[in-house]
């Protein structure tokens, strides 16, 4: 959504407090002071150009350097690769990973990877079409689903019911 329009305050706030770029909440509320009116973006905007924390300075040019990127890629960059040059680039990908039950975690990019690809088969194209495609899906509660990360022979126990079957292909069935 930032990419698409990063005029938007709360994709914004999300995306620079999520733990890639880090920011804090008093730095959040220091770019706001700074800017008393007018959206977030613009707060980043002016601070990066007239603030007076050199630190927090120095992490709005860096965000703002991607952003910029990112933004440049879109016309000619399919939304799958976007979405996995910036998961490679920025490490969200790894951290992802290091995370509590990280197999799942990256499993789950990458089903929204291949979501991306499915969709770019479909007559809509572009970054607008596809977040307001993942919009509709939230709207109606459609359920994605957890990517599986078991195989067939993991260690595990299966619960299923055989239909039309007396279970002689498992070697335990009760």
């Amino acid at each position: 959504r930032v990419l698409d329009n990063p005029l938007q305050d709360i994709p914004l706030c999300a995306v620079l407090t999520n733990p890639v770029f880090a920011f804090t909440e008093e730095e959040l509320a220091e770019i706001r002071i700074h800017c008393r009116k007018g959206l977030l973006y613009d707060g980043l905007q002016s601070y990066q150009k007239n603030g007076n924390n050199e630190v927090l300075a120095g992490k709005i040019d860096a965000f703002m350097k991607v952003l910029e990127k990112y933004r440049k890629m879109i016309p000619y960059t399919p939304i799958h690769e976007l979405l996995h040059l910036f998961m490679e680039e920025v490490g969200y990908y790894y951290y992802m990973s290091a995370l509590p039950a990280g197999e799942q975690r990256k499993a789950n990019m990458q089903q929204l990877l291949e979501k991306a690809i499915n969709f770019e088969k479909t007559s809509y194209h572009g970054l607008f079409h596809f977040i307001r495609y993942i919009e509709q899906m939230q709207k109606y509660d459609v359920d994605m689903g957890e990517a599986n990360i078991q195989d067939e022979n993991a260690n595990v126990v299966r619960i299923m019911s055989i239909h039309k079957s007396k279970g002689l292909e498992f070697p335990i069935c009760f």
